[in-house]
């Protein structure tokens, strides 16, 4: 084992580098009501409750399509009788069934009552027409989404006006509360809150209101549940009955899950185990994406791609609106080119096939400087043809006759395009005349919809490529986070589109982004929010948000924030991994990491920028929790436990603090992620106590991941008196293209040192530096 130490003259520092089944088992039951109740245990913890007029119990959609989990493996369990009880027992949970009441109890693994009593009730009840009556008050004062901005035809539909339907056809879920629960979730059906006891959750997908619905929600007191329909459904919180959620679903049948676990980033790791780990974005995506102005052409995109590298403003990705297509607004399968604008092939050699990448044409300079190529779609597509057509196939049956969509896509990867972006266009919108060719109608296919564009997308590119594609889309349900990135589409970069990213995070999704500058007051506040988002997008469609025509001040605090997330893109794309396998996202509500300080409860205006960076959005107050905190901007090192204000510097946008203990890497500069080997890693730490800390890294662009092909690097630091220890272990696991060696660059922020110790001995051939500035000493590792 190899070790340095590093001794202060107040302070000792010590460091040390190391070297380096059968089905899921389903229970019956016959109700009093002629109806019939299954539990399917999942896991152990994860469990399954239905209740439908059939005994059958047959797929829902979810399931038909994938999108579900469905090969559970076999759960220990046991299971006995007490006159109308029947006990269902894991290793994680008790659920006690009463037949006569039509109620269920649930435990934890201790026998401790997570959930007092859940009912269900079908049909026009007194109780259920008064929630559902007040639900149709409710939402009648809240105006609903306007038309797609830029869509020529602009014509919001809708499919009902009266928000529940029929209510004879609805049915109940009917959840006791304690006093003290709190509740997270729902994705972007609030921009009030992200603590939602009190609130109405309308699940149901609505331009610029609410994009992405995700009937997930999780209880502080150690459970959590997703409803399994496509159907409009609500979550009452405790707003109808203080004591009571109300899940209120539009559609005969229920169907959900309940997760018990005692932390909410176990739930969220339940929850994603149903419906899909999050996506990982290639690790380039993960860089800063900039779109330009609709009026340009290939002159004006390879002169930003210029300047972008002759500024030193480090960039990754430019996407093209709808400007590259010949016809404007093109939802057909013909599109091409607009060759007179973006000529991505001889005009000579538009009917000639195979595609492929010109090495004279813009594309292929745009990759020379290191920049991939999205473009802006626009989609109208029944997308349940490619679902029964994929089955069809699997079954032997005949196939629908009809064109994949998606397929016409693979002749522009061809030329070199790296990924899309696809408006909410036609696909968010309602279409309540349309029959799908599976059968269903809009009730059961919208919010289906905005999971189906994705996974299509992602299937498609996967299929042809065999690579990570770059692809976002603003809308989205459960399901949404496994196959591909978000945004809060045209809601801008302000307010409301914060609200989303907290609560999108806390509903399971990795890769939240914005439309950063737009709809802001202060570019740099808009800055601030926008370069600490798990991805960035920068949209000048209809605007100027080229760095070099803001003012010089704006400009220069443009570069820093570009440079600061270019360097931090180890610590961003390890969270990415990590966050592949949870479920826990980059970006956390505060409650998240601290779920035990109830003043964070419902914290809106900061977040954690993974587990050690705190962001203030919009405001020169934070709330710090117990701890030291270390001011980014000043290296003032401030206790925590209280709200305080921050004198934020001219060219910054806003509160930025390092976690005590905390262990970040950074990389060298760049002008776009890997345009180097990352064989040296500038790894700063802040000793307190002891801290651990561990980086994944992989290929960057494989879904070897999948398999467990990467690495992980695990790190920790231990603050004894005036002694610290950092020890590096070696890399576990490889991958592709993994630096053989690293250099680490080791920055330990506390006093000048008085000497240093590398294995036990004192070490003077090191290459060692201090800044007085940053209350820093930096040793310089081979390893």
């Amino acid at each position: 084992m190899k070790r340095f130490s590093v001794f202060l003259f107040s302070i000792c520092l010590n460091l040390a580098v190391m070297g380096q089944t059968s089905p899921s088992k389903i229970f019956n039951y016959s109700l009093p009501d002629s109806t019939n109740l299954q539990i399917e245990l999942c896991t152990s913890s994860i469990v399954r409750v239905r209740v439908s007029k059939s005994a059958d119990f047959p797929k829902r959609l979810m399931e038909r399509y994938g999108i579900v989990k469905t090969d559970w493996k076999p759960v220990e369990s046991q299971s006995k009788t007490e006159k109308n009880l029947r006990i269902i027992q894991t290793t994680d949970c008790q659920i006690v069934i009463d037949l006569k009441d039509k109620s269920l109890n649930i435990k934890d693994k201790n026998g401790k009552t997570v959930i007092q009593r859940i009912s269900f009730s079908k049909g026009n009840t007194p109780l259920n027409a008064e929630i559902g009556q007040s639900l149709n008050n409710y939402y009648s004062k809240i105006k609903n989404g306007s038309g797609i901005i830029g869509d020529p035809n602009n014509v919001v539909k809708r499919t009902d006006f009266i928000e529940v339907g029929d209510k004879s056809k609805n049915n109940v879920l009917d959840i006791s509360l304690e006093a003290d629960e709190r509740f997270y979730g729902g994705g972007t059906t609030s921009r009030t809150e992200i603590q939602h006891r009190g609130q109405v959750l309308r699940m149901w997908a609505i331009y610029m209101k609410t994009e992405i619905s995700v009937p997930f929600l999780m209880s502080s007191n150690g459970w959590g549940i997703y409803n399994n329909t496509t159907s409009k459904n609500f979550f009452d919180i405790g707003r109808f009955q203080k004591d009571k959620l109300f899940v209120y679903n539009t559609n005969d049948d229920l169907d959900f899950y309940l997760m018990v676990g005692n932390s909410m980033i176990g739930q969220i790791d339940r929850f994603t185990t149903i419906t899909g780990k999050p996506y990982l974005m290639p690790k380039w995506a993960y860089g800063m994406a900039f779109g330009g102005n609709t009026m340009e052409n290939q002159i004006d995109l390879m002169n930003d791609a210029v300047r972008f590298r002759d500024e030193k403003i480090p960039c990754d990705i430019f996407w093209i609106e709808p400007q590259w297509m010949k016809i404007h607004y093109d939802f057909s399968t013909s599109k091409n080119w607009d060759l007179d604008k973006f000529p991505a092939e001889p005009f000579w050699e538009v009917d000639k096939f195979p595609k492929y990448e010109s090495k004279v044409l813009f594309i292929s300079k745009l990759h020379n400087l290191g920049f991939k190529l999205g473009l802006w779609l626009c989609i109208t597509q029944d997308y349940s043809i490619v679902e029964e057509d994929n089955i069809a196939k699997k079954e032997g049956k005949p196939l629908s006759g009809q064109e994949n969509w998606f397929n016409h896509l693979t002749k522009f990867m061809d030329q070199g395009v790296d990924g899309f972006k696809v408006d909410p266009g036609t696909t968010i919108q309602e279409h309540p005349d349309r029959k799908y060719y599976n059968g269903y109608t809009d009730n059961e296919m919208h919010n289906l919809n905005q999971v189906l564009v994705s996974k299509q997308m992602y299937n498609m590119f996967r299929g042809h490529k065999g690579v990570r594609p770059f692809y976002h889309y603003c809308g989205g349900y459960a399901g949404t986070q496994h196959f591909g990135a978000s945004t809060s589409g045209d809601s801008g970069g302000g307010k409301d589109a914060l609200f989303d990213q907290l609560n999108l995070g806390i509903s399971g999704f990795l890769n939240t982004s914005v439309d950063v500058l737009e709809g802001v007051s202060d570019n740099r506040a808009g800055m601030h929010l926008g370069f600490f988002l798990p991805w960035v997008q920068i949209n000048s469609w209809y605007g100027l948000h080229h760095p070099w025509y803001m003012k010089p001040i704006e400009k220069e605090t443009f570069r820093y924030y570009a440079q600061l997330r270019n360097s931090l893109i180890p610590y961003i794309y390890s969270a990415a991994i990590e966050g592949s396998q949870t479920g826990m996202p980059i970006l956390r509500a505060m409650p998240l990491e601290f779920a035990n300080d109830r003043k964070v409860d419902n914290l809106i205006y900061q977040y954690m920028f993974g587990k050690d960076l705190l962001v203030g959005v919009f405001t020169d107050s934070v709330y710090l929790p117990q701890g030291i905190w270390t001011n980014y901007w000043t290296g003032e090192r401030i206790p925590g436990g209280k709200t305080i204000h921050c004198k934020i510097p001219e060219n910054r946008g806003g509160p930025l603090f390092i976690k005590e203990g905390a262990i970040i890497p950074y990389q060298k500069p760049m002008q776009y992620v890997d345009e180097n080997p990352n064989d040296t890693l500038i790894l700063k730490v802040y000793p307190s106590g002891e801290s651990k800390y561990t980086l994944y890294e992989d290929d960057g662009i494989s879904f070897d991941y999948e398999k467990g092909i990467c690495s992980t690097t695990f790190i920790t630091c231990k603050l004894t008196g005036k002694q610290v220890e950092l020890t590096i272990s070696d890399r576990k696991g490889t991958y592709s293209n993994m630096p053989e060696k690293r250099i680490w660059q080791v920055e330990i922020y506390g006093q000048k040192p008085e000497k240093i110790l590398y294995n036990g001995n004192i070490v003077d051939k090191l290459r060692i530096s201090y800044s007085k500035n940053e209350n820093c000493s930096r040793v310089l590792v081979n390893k």
